[in-house]
């Protein structure tokens, strides 16, 4: 049976989430605990090797997104269900990381304390209270990626190639996802993914009415995106945005649409690149801290001549 487009909207922003937290958990949680055995079994306790635990902790986090992103819809990603989807992630994820993070902030002392006296007992309830908050953090981490592969899917719409997509991460990635949520889809007749509330499609329904309402939409959930993103992130997309912005009032936007899988993907490819390659360079090239300056001071021996 068919699933509806309700229940795929929410797929996107609840259960493949909350799926990916669940494996993800159980996959490293086991890894760690088999590794920990057979580790255990041949090395002494102080001596246990960390690099390979890590290696295959890090494979396991690659089947676990590969596992979502297989599980996530494949439909056409029109722009009304883009806009839907985006800003219902973007307001969930920035809400529940702002909650969190001034909890932790506001009961730091508390939960140092607690948790230090709970791991000292090894008793259920630190148990329960580190898998929570794993849990939550993974679910987090799953918002991140059903959001990265919405994006995916909108620039596909535009038939960038795919290899230009991946090429375009990280630093280029906003400039190929930016257009699909400013400009009109021409391929759907019919939006693909709807949300269940009413509150939610008239609210999207104003944003698509016109121009002016996109792009102050797209400014404000840009922006409360920092706060989990960080504001250097969000400053790139607008200053890509502008960039999109001025190509496409200069070409056109019919023409931009044709130069967007050509011309402007090679370009935001390029610019990629060499952001990337800047960065390597930036950090591969060490830099010398200030030194220390030592001032010695010596003492003088002042004489007073008396004259007599």
């Amino acid at each position: 049976m068919k699933k509806s487009t309700t229940e795929k909207f929410s797929t996107w922003t609840l259960w493949s989430p909350l799926k990916f937290a669940a494996i993800s958990f159980c996959i490293l949680i086991s890894i760690a605990f088999i590794y920990s055995l057979i580790a255990g079994a041949i090395y002494t306790p102080a001596t246990i090797p960390q690099t390979p635990l890590m290696i295959l902790l890090a494979l396991g986090f690659i089947c676990s997104v590969a596992l979502q992103i297989n599980s996530l819809p494949r439909a056409k990603m029109d722009q009304r269900s883009f806009i839907s989807i985006h800003n219902t992630q973007t307001v969930l994820l920035s809400g529940l990381f702002i909650t969190s993070s001034y909890l932790v902030a506001r009961y730091a002392q508390q939960i140092i304390f607690y948790l230090f006296m709970l791991e000292t007992r090894l008793s259920a309830t630190f148990i329960i209270t580190l898998t929570a908050s794993l849990l939550f953090y993974l679910y987090l981490l799953g918002l991140v990626i059903a959001n990265i592969y919405a994006k995916f899917r909108r620039i596909r719409e535009f038939n960038v190639p795919i290899w230009k997509i991946i090429c375009s991460m990280p630093f280029g990635f906003a400039a190929l996802w930016t257009p699909g949520y400013i400009i009109k889809s021409t391929a759907t007749k019919a939006t693909a993914f709807t949300p269940k509330s009413k509150w939610m499609q008239r609210a999207t329904n104003w944003i698509c009415l016109r121009p002016a309402n996109t792009i102050a939409t797209f400014i404000a959930i840009t922006t409360l995106s920092g706060f989990f993103f960080g504001f250097n992130a969000v400053l790139l997309t607008f200053s890509l945005t502008l960039i999109f912005g001025i190509w496409a009032l200069q070409r056109g936007t019919k023409s931009f649409i044709q130069d967007m899988p050509r011309k402007y993907a090679t370009a935001s490819v390029i610019f990629n690149a060499a952001l990337l390659a800047i960065t390597i360079i930036y950090f591969a090239i060490p830099h010398t801290s200030d030194q220390d300056v030592q001032i010695t001071i010596s003492d003088t021996e002042f004489t007073t001549i008396h004259q007599q």
